[in-house]
Formats: C-alpha cells, sequence, structure tokens
C-alpha cells in the first residue's frame, strides 16, 4: 500500500468510526473503548498516588465506573480528574505512532490494557464479557490480518478514542448544566473542591479540543503535508 493509498485509506476509516459509532447497539460497544481508557485512567492515577484500585466497570450504554481508595483528599483530585486527560492523550500518542509508522505498537497498547482489565480490576458482568469478545477481536486481526488489515484497525480505534473524548467532554457541560449532580467526573470534584461541576465539564472539554487540534494539526495527513510540516 502506498502512501497515497494510506492517505485515502485513513479518511475514509475516520469517516467510517464517526457513522458507525453513532448507530445503535454497535456503536456503542465500539466506543466502549474509549470508556477503557478513561476509567484506565483513573485507576492508574489511583496507582500514581499510592491509592488502590477497588474495581472498574463498564457498560453497554458506554457509561463506566472506577472505584477506588486514596489516602488523601489531593489524590481523590487527582484520580477524579485523570479520566478525561487520559483518553485525549491516548489519541494524542495513537495518532503520533500513526504518523510514524510505528501504529503495531498501538494493538500491544489495546490488547494489553486489555487484558489487565479482565485479569485484575473488571468484574461486572458486561465489562467481562466486552474485554473478551475485544480481546478475540484483537488476536484475529494481530493473528491473521495483514498490513492493510492492521493499520485499518489502529486508526479505526484511534479514531474513536478522539473522537469520542471530544463529544463525551462536551456532553458533560450538557449534562452539567441540566443536572450538576449526575456530571461523573465533574460532580466528584465538584464534591473535593466545592467548585461548581460546570466549571470542570467546560475544563474538561477544553482540553480535549487542545489535544484534538495538537492531534489533528500535527499527525494528520495531508493536514499536516499543507501547514509545511
Amino acid at each position: 500500500m502506498n502512501y497515497q493509498d494510506k492517505e485515502i485509506y485513513f479518511y475514509l476509516l475516520l469517516i467510517i468510526s464517526i457513522i458507525l459509532t453513532r448507530i445503535p447497539v454497535i456503536g456503542k460497544y465500539f466506543r466502549v473503548v474509549n470508556t477503557l481508557f478513561h476509567e484506565s485512567g483513573h485507576g492508574i492515577m489511583a496507582m500514581i498516588t499510592s491509592g488502590k484500585i477497588l474495581k472498574i466497570e463498564l457498560f453497554s450504554d458506554t457509561s463506566g465506573s472506577a472505584s477506588t481508595l486514596s489516602k488523601n483528599k489531593f489524590g481523590q483530585f487527582l484520580i477524579a480528574l485523570a479520566g478525561y486527560p487520559v483518553s485525549s492523550i491516548s489519541a494524542l500518542v495513537f495518532f503520533y505512532l500513526i504518523f510514524t509508522g510505528n501504529y503495531f505498537f498501538i494493538l500491544y497498547i489495546l490488547a494489553g490494557i486489555t487484558l489487565i482489565n479482565l485479569i485484575f480490576f473488571v468484574r461486572n458482568a458486561y465489562g467481562i464479557f466486552w474485554l473478551i469478545s475485544f480481546a478475540a477481536i484483537l488476536f484475529v486481526i494481530f493473528y491473521y490480518g495483514d498490513d492493510f488489515i492492521r493499520f485499518g484497525t489502529c486508526v479505526f480505534f484511534s479514531s474513536i478514542i478522539l473522537s469520542d473524548s471530544l463529544i463525551s467532554s462536551f456532553l458533560l457541560i450538557v449534562i452539567s448544566y441540566r443536572d450538576s449532580k449526575k456530571a461523573g467526573d465533574a460532580t466528584n470534584l465538584k464534591n473535593i473542591t466545592h467548585i461548581p461541576s460546570i466549571f470542570w465539564a467546560v475544563l474538561f472539554f477544553l482540553q480535549a479540543v487542545i489535544f484534538a487540534y495538537l492531534t489533528i494539526s500535527q499527525y494528520f495527513p495531508l493536514i499536516n503535508q499543507l501547514s509545511g510540516k
């Protein structure tokens, strides 16, 4: 596959990922990959701050939860803060790997996070089902797919994480405005800091926009060429 074909393939997969993830049932299934990274972000921060992960749950409506223990309030703050940025940073890193031709590392990262969560942290029924089925998909692609399929898979899932990190953080603003008690991480941060949840929701959205801009401007074909990079 030459560079021009890869460029066309890249944008085709980007469009497919956005459309497919808006289709009921199957779209939500694939969007859970962003939930996995989001909740793992909370878990990673818990471990960094010497806390503990009790359990992680993944649900069919693309929501999730991470139950953690922290030794102090600052640790709780960092854990609550980590989910959205980890998704945004993951998208940036993944597109960097695609841009540099090291996209096969994305399959390793996806498989590693999936297996770690399956073995150690996720215990709800849908979460276990999703992780097993997702691991099976990755296994088939890794061992039986050619370079064309592997490249497409990496672009596909990277696009989902990028688009959903933006959309989910924007929806959090709407939820925070309508009912600040049901705004997930923004509500948790409000309870910890006494700063309104809408502030945290807007902050999450702004960081998602910044990382999306960096990702698109630096690592998308054609855009990168037009900018002279």
